[in-house]
Formats: C-alpha cells, structure tokens, sequence
C-alpha cells in the first residue's frame, strides 16, 4: 500500500467554494486561516473574469479571508501576460475593471486587431460588440476565452456565463478559442510554479467538475469537490474526495490516508 503524501499547496477555488454570490461560506475565514497554520501555501485559482484580482482581495478582506494579491489566480491575469509576451493588441469585450487590466493593449482604433479576448459578458455586452469580435477572428485575429462556463450562480439566480459567448464566436467565425482559465492544465501549473511546489503534493479544492476537477487531475493534483456552489449538480470527472465544504480542507489535510502518491 502507497504511503499517503503530504499536502504543500492548496489551490482553493473562490465563487462557489470560499464565497456564493455576495454571501461567504460558514467557515471559510478560518479554515484558510487553518491551512496556513498547517504550513500549506495557499492559492486562490478562480475563473472570475468581471473583475480584477485587486478587487478580489478587497472582496475577500471584507469577508475576513486573508489573501495576498500574489495569491491571486485568474484568467485576467494571464490574458495580459498573453498580450505582453505576444506584443499583441487586443479587442475586449469585458468589464470597466478588467479593461484596465489590459490597458495599453487594447486596440483604439485603426491598429490591426491580433486576439480577441472575451471576458464575462454581464456589464451589458452587446450584438455590436460580438459583431466586431466575429470580423476580427474573421480577418486574422486569435480567438482568447478567459473562461468556458457555461451558467453562473449569482444572488439573484442563474445567468449566462462567458462560455456561451465564446461558443457563439467559435460557431460562427469556425475556430477553436485559446482557453487562459480553468480546465486548462496549465492555469494550474502556473499555480504550483508561483508556489515552488509540484502538483503531488498539491490540492485543489472547488465546486465544479468540469474546471475543478477536470483541470487539477490533468495537471497531476489531488481534488477535492465541495458541496457548496455548483458542487451537487456540476457535471464531470469524479474527484478524489467530495466534502461538504471548504470548512472541511483543514481535515482533509490533516488527516490524508486517502491521499497516495500515484495519479
């Protein structure tokens, strides 16, 4: 029988895992506070792309989660390292706040259009601006989605997610987008590298199947589905654990028989 390795790095989701719409888990605070107690770094690897990880920390110091900005995961994040490595200039469709993010990189007006980056939609996106972004893909631009959800669960129900959009996009202008977020392996190894730590002693903790779970095994972590959130209705791989919440992942640490070095 494998001996059960320790856990180094947890990579903890946050809508739907930490916080549900504007309403934080029962427990969260403390048991991020726990984890850390433990020894265990702590990411936060959150798909959230309406706003900025500034915003975020502020967001998550007002519900008494400590979070440093460089804890701070997000597909924004990478869409603007993207645009620098690429030196490239993009048309947005996203939110004010994730704008600015991008600052400097965002087509004006007249230069040639080389990604076209599409965030969450919910600011009030338009058919004019999902008609720009088809006549650029169209003319050469690379299609770049943040992220592929499909709904999002906010205090006043069920919307529609960044995922359709892209669809819509990839339909109509024939292409694959460039996935940045969530399942992406690579979102994940990004992670465990910010944290010098490798992905067998690392844990991610969330409540969707089909980004969690399906993006940490791919990466070689252990997974851990919570309850919470999508949790009960999420749609995916099977992951190692399912937990009530994120309450629970002190525990789940602490007492790791069911964890083994193989994946």
């Amino acid at each position: 029988m494998e001996a059960a390795v320790p856990i180094r790095l947890a990579l903890i989701d946050l809508d739907g895992t930490v916080y549900a719409g504007t309403r934080v888990i029962d427990g969260a605070a403390g048991a991020v506070r726990r984890v850390r107690d433990l020894g265990v770094a702590v990411r936060f690897t959150t798909n959230t792309d309406s706003v900025t990880p500034v915003t975020l920390v502020r967001r998550l110091a007002g519900m008494g989660v400590e979070a440093e900005l460089d804890e701070v995961l997000t597909p924004v994040v990478l869409a603007r390292a993207l645009l620098d490595e690429e030196d490239g200039t993009a048309l947005v469709i996203a939110s004010h706040d994730v704008r600015s993010v991008l600052a400097g990189r965002i087509a004006t007006g007249g230069e040639r259009v080389t990604h076209v980056i599409v965030a969450d939609p919910s600011y009030g996106a338009g058919y004019a601006e999902l008609d720009a972004a088809f006549r650029a893909i169209r003319e050469g631009a690379q299609l770049v989605a943040m992220q592929l959800g499909r709904w999002v669960q906010r205090d006043s129900g069920v919307h529609l997610d960044t995922g359709g959009w892209v669809r819509l996009l990839e339909y109509a202008a024939e292409v694959d987008a460039l996935l940045l977020g969530k399942p992406s392996p690579d979102f994940f190894r990004l992670a465990t590298e910010s944290a010098g730590v490798d992905a067998a002693h690392t844990l991610v903790v969330g409540d969707d199947r089909a980004s969690d779970v399906a993006g940490g095994r791919a990466a070689g972590c252990h997974t851990v589905l919570v309850r919470t959130g999508k949790g009960t209705v999420s749609r995916g791989p099977e992951p190692d654990l399912v937990i009530d919440s994120v309450a629970d992942v002190p525990d789940v640490i602490v007492n790791n028989s069911w964890m083994t070095g193989s994946r």
